[in-house]
């Protein structure tokens, strides 16, 4: 059979006359040799499965339309799956969802291995826009539509205004939206319990953003006091009497001597820096834990208050405002950060100046 003007699957390159060409026995697919090799098997194993054989998408003449359509326009970019002209900064067709630049691995995407599986959809989660030109593409992403039904409800608000709301990692939260939804279950998340009271600023949830600031802030900076105005110098006596007492200092030696020579209020005292950490660690825990469920009833009650001040409105209107009113805000976040931690410093270096 003669494959040439058709494309690889693997690389999208047309076969040309000299080219090395090798067949799949099960299906029929062209590929060329190095791309096979590179594989290590077929990418259409649903063929086999179905006993059906590979087809190509586009006829000769189809693929010499596309070349001459796209030679004339190089503002344009045509889709190799349907023809349809799209504009140069298209990343997915916006008639049939299919990709108009490859991402790092092309194939079937029932083929890869896990690992590269969640590389593609980090990919993808990180790809802008997934909507573009007034279309939404969530199931036209990708043929692996992430979990997410282009039709499903958000407590009164869809996939398409909750995707403009989110703005950035749309990809990453609509799932997890959903499974809160369907299931009451979330995902654990690393960038709350990582940044805390400026990963909430980020999302432009301020309120909640100002108090866990204040609330952990005033954590660190009670710690610090703590710690320098009484915790070190206990700790320092108890250092100095086990040394000179010529005692090797043990966990045992340090328990028997605190309560022998300290009170109930300095072994108190002691152990608030401890407590003022575990503290801080379960704040951070706890931004980690219900951040997602939190921003997903933020991102709902949100679209609901936009929706209700401006009944009826255009769509495009609507979706202007929605990405208007969420989205993110990371100057601020990045502000919000670096202001708690000079105060966090200030005040500590305020401290061991004073004391």
């Amino acid at each position: 059979m003669d494959f040439k003007g058709k494309n690889c699957p693997v690389c999208s390159e047309k076969f040309k006359e000299d080219d090395d060409v090798v067949v799949c026995p099960k299906c029929g697919a062209p590929y060329h040799r190095d791309c096979y090799a590179e594989k290590g098997k077929c990418i259409f194993p649903e063929l086999h499965k179905e006993g059906k054989a590979w087809k190509s998408t586009l006829t000769d003449e189809d693929d010499k339309d596309i070349e001459e359509n796209s030679e004339e326009d190089e503002n344009l970019v045509v889709c190799r799956h349907c023809g349809h002209k799209n504009s140069k900064d298209s990343i997915v067709c916006e008639k049939c969802g299919d990709f108009l630049t490859a991402p790092t691995f092309i194939g079937n995407f029932s083929d890869m291995d896990e690992e590269d599986f969640e590389n593609f959809k980090e990919q993808m989660r990180n790809a802008s826009p997934i909507f573009q030109n007034g279309n939404f593409y969530v199931n036209g992403v990708s043929p692996y539509n992430f979990g997410i039904d282009k039709d499903e409800d958000f407590e009164g608000a869809s996939v398409e205004e909750v995707s403009h709301f989110v703005g950035s990692n749309s990809l990453y939260y609509l799932p997890v939206f959903s499974r809160i939804k369907k299931f009451n279950t979330s995902r654990f998340n690393f960038a709350a319990f990582i940044f805390g009271g400026g990963w909430y600023f980020y999302r432009k949830q301020y309120l909640k953003g100002t108090l866990i600031t204040l609330f952990t802030m005033f954590v660190t900076i009670a710690q610090s006091f703590v710690d320098y105005f009484w915790a070190n110098e206990l700790f320092e006596n108890l250092e100095k009497a086990l040394s000179e007492s010529g005692v090797t200092p043990s966990y045992t030696e340090y328990y028997n001597w605190i309560t022998q020579n300290y009170s109930t209020q300095q072994i108190a005292i002691m152990c608030l820096p401890t407590v003022f950490w575990l503290i801080r660690l379960a704040i951070i825990i706890f931004c980690g834990l219900f951040a997602n469920r939190g921003y997903y009833k933020h991102t709902v009650r949100s679209i609901k208050k936009v929706k209700d001040k401006n009944p009826d409105p255009e769509k495009k209107k609507l979706l202007e405002k929605l990405t208007q009113k969420g989205n993110v805000k990371p100057g601020l976040a990045v502000m919000l950060i670096t202001c708690e931690n000079i105060i966090c410093m200030a005040a500590a270096y305020f401290f061991t100046t004073i004391k």
